[in-house]
């Protein structure tokens, strides 16, 4: 399973990632900042120029903002209670950091907690964990013993939960819900460096503590 990371831009712009082998339809995961049409271009040299489906974790404007510039028509799969997040500049959080974020004219697909999404070559398992946005989900890719986990999980850390439509109170019931995957799952969060389950079960405090 080919997996490329990329963050484009300042210090804010979340992890975006393509997956997908060469030459075939990818999956775009979290389309972030995308300055100079990268994720066409990209695509369009390691794709053929077909996206498969683009999976957003959530719906903050840095984890969303590639759609206002991509042309490549794609299903955007969002969870049911986010979608609202792609045309609200107060939900997604573009009154703060940047010019008010419309993203309007999507092909969206909506999905909830336990779904199974079928996208180009893969089967991925969708689990709900609201606690940094209401909607924020991960998705388990179970065959090749991968999560993309957004802003729920990080190395060692995770999501804030102070944000509009966060709550503290879902964080241990939705954390629940990762522990329980096989620790050699590899992890790709939506900031900072990937890790796997079984390093966070050991060293991540707020995992640990749901061991004892």
């Amino acid at each position: 399973m080919k997996i490329e990371r990329f963050n484009i831009g300042d210090d804010y712009v979340c992890n975006m990632y393509i997956v997908g082998e060469e030459g075939e339809p990818c999956i775009v995961v979290d389309p972030g900042a995308d300055p100079n049409n990268f994720i066409e271009k990209y695509v369009r040299k390691h794709h053929n120029g077909q996206i498969a489906g683009f999976l957003l974790t959530h719906g903050h404007y840095d984890h969303i903002e590639g759609l206002r510039l991509c042309t490549m028509q794609a299903p955007v799969y969002v969870h049911l209670l986010e979608e609202e997040f792609l045309v609200e500049p107060a939900y997604n959080l573009s009154l703060d950091f940047l010019d008010h974020l419309y993203i309007r004219g999507l092909k969206t697909k909506l999905f909830i907690d336990k779904d199974v999404l079928n996208i180009g070559n893969y089967e991925i398992k969708v689990i709900h964990t609201p606690f940094h946005t209401r909607g924020s989900s991960c998705f388990y890719f179970e065959k090749e013993h991968v999560l993309f986990s957004g802003d729920t999980l990080f190395h060692l850390s995770i999501g804030r939960t102070d944000l509009i439509t966060g709550s503290n109170k879902t964080v241990e019931s939705s954390l629940q819900k990762l522990v329980v995957l096989p620790p050699e799952t590899k992890v790709y969060p939506g900031h900072g460096p990937s890790t796997t389950i079984g390093d966070e079960l050991r060293l991540n405090p707020y995992l640990t503590r749901l061991k004892k």
